[in-house]
């Protein structure tokens, strides 16, 4: 059964011929003269109200900027756990500990970012987002500089928790953030960066274009790049300070330069809002209260509803098996398997993860502009007519790419001459890490477009799949490695990975006819 042979149905309109077909004039008639004037077009999704002060009306630079802050800070999640893996083998010489038990460092962080998300996003639509990430910034700086003066094993252990519980918001919060900013034709290439670029787009976007997915998935191979030299020569402490000094700088930003988003009761375009105020350009860094609804139990469990609907589960674990197979094998074990095979320090093994970076960063370039162009070109095809399964084909050679690279890291592994360095993992981690950011971006931007009414709910199961399947991982990953060696393992790694292939395909074949009538398409 293919997408072709479905009976298709109406949607958003992604195409520009629109904006051509129609003079200002006749849009005038109908009401939408605002819009057209400031995007140069009317089939938008979400249609924009006429005020200047509305997130979707907000200038490009204005919104990237906001866009580049909140990608940063969702870095900061992943980021601030891996600052500690190039301290592993300190940590376990100062604690006593063996160095298994020192990667929970990480791992525990890993489940409180899944979960504690799920409790930001209902307070956050109560007091607002900024609120929420102004609080995330100051207090997570404040639990960073208290690590530094931890003296054991447990009390790091508790800095660490608190640490995460507050630097996740973005992790939930982000998605929406840019759902709030950007029109629909955007998304792909917006949540991307969070995750090239049409030609007439100035430089600052094709920089800040990557960003949401690109950072979160970069977050755990910036770290030990970042820390690695300065643990050898400074010691672990001086990693925390630096993590409370990034974390202070970004309160500031978000403080000065991180209006509000949301955007409730938007007024459809030529009608005149309800309980209208007079709107200034500091109207979006007041605060307000949004609602007094108290939080409730239901909100929390909302998340996980998404568990009924395949197009959202089966993209939340096709995401979650090569994450953990590739983001957390090859950053949370790097310092024992190339710590044992190369015989390396902490400063050489922080820079094992320069592969990583440029993996993911390259892979970012064909998921958030590629995956834009398919959906809108077979959408121009089709009419006008939009599928979320339109952006689908391209997420398969993700999926071979991690599998080759994943293979090529163990094998080259196995057959490495113990301590002498070699390249060639580091080139399959490079692969991988390419395949990854591929399938990230594009089962994101496919489960969020199936569900766009649900965008917090759905991007907020996605995390919480993906941390907790991550946190579940360093605790079975050793045994086969320990077992088999590096080749076998990764083998069996692969094969997981083919799994999530499957999962994805599924949703291609299947996906519109399980959204039925709950679909926002």
């Amino acid at each position: 059964m293919s997408l072709e042979s479905v009976p298709l149905e109406k949607d958003d309109k992604v195409s520009a011929s629109a904006s051509v077909a129609h003079s200002v004039d006749s849009e005038a008639a109908s009401g939408h003269t605002a819009a057209f004037k400031r995007h140069g077009r009317v089939d938008l999704v979400p249609m924009p109200s006429d005020d200047p002060q509305d997130p979707l009306n907000w200038p490009s630079w204005r919104k990237n900027l906001l866009l580049w802050i909140v990608s940063f800070h969702a870095l900061q999640g992943p980021f601030g756990a891996a600052v500690a893996i190039p301290a592993f083998e300190d940590f376990a010489v100062e604690f006593g500990i063996p160095l298994n038990t020192v990667a929970y460092l990480v791992s525990v962080e890993i489940l409180f970012l899944g979960v504690m998300p799920l409790v930001w996003a209902p307070i956050s639509e109560r007091i607002g987002r900024r609120p929420v990430y102004l609080i995330s910034a100051l207090v997570s700086a404040g639990c960073a500089l208290a690590g530094a003066y931890c003296h054991s094993y447990g009390t790091l252990m508790v800095s660490r928790v608190f640490q995460a519980i507050f630097i996740s918001p973005p992790l939930s919060i982000g998605a929406s953030t840019v759902s709030e900013m950007f029109f629909s034709y955007q998304k792909g290439r917006k949540m991307g960066v969070w995750g090239k670029l049409m030609l007439k787009h100035s430089i600052m976007q094709t920089i800040s274009q990557g960003l949401l997915v690109l950072l979160v998935t970069c977050g755990p191979v910036t770290g030990p790049l970042v820390t690695g030299y300065l643990v050898q020569n400074k010691g672990w402490r001086a990693a925390f300070y630096l993590l409370a000094a990034i974390h202070l700088a970004l309160f500031f930003a978000h403080l000065f330069f991180g209006p509000e988003t949301l955007y409730p009761n938007r007024a459809a375009p030529g009608e005149e809002p309800k309980d209208a105020v007079v709107s200034t350009w500091y109207s979006s860094y007041k605060f307000q209260l949004y609602s007094r609804k108290p939080l409730q139990l239901i909100e929390l469990w909302r998340p996980f509803t998404m568990a009924m609907r395949p197009p959202v589960l089966l993209a939340a674990f096709a995401i979650a098996v090569p994450f953990a197979y590739i983001g957390v094998l090859l950053t949370v074990f790097v310092p024992q398997i190339f710590g044992q095979v190369f015989h390396l320090s902490p400063g050489p093994i922080g820079l094992q993860f320069i592969s990583l970076i440029i993996g993911a960063v390259l892979g970012e370039q064909l998921a958030g502009l590629g995956s834009d162009l398919l959906a809108n070109t077979r959408t121009k095809r089709a009419g006008g007519i939009r599928l979320p399964e339109y952006r689908l084909p391209l997420v398969y050679p993700g999926f071979v790419l991690a599998i080759i690279g994943v293979i090529i890291w163990g094998v080259q592994l196995q057959n490495a001459t113990p301590g002498v360095w070699n390249v060639t993992p580091d080139v399959g981690s490079a692969i991988a890490m390419f395949g990854l950011q591929i399938i990230t971006t594009i089962c994101t931007t496919y489960a969020i477009e199936s569900y766009q009414s649900e965008a917090a709910s759905v991007s907020a199961f996605l995390t919480v799949v993906r941390q907790t399947y991550a946190f579940i991982a360093p605790f079975y990953l050793p045994i086969p490695f320990e077992q088999w060696g590096p080749g076998k393992a990764a083998g069996l790694f692969a094969a997981l990975i083919t799994v999530g292939a499957i999962m994805i395909a599924a949703c291609h074949i299947w996906g519109r006819k399980w959204r039925g009538s709950t679909s926002d398409c």
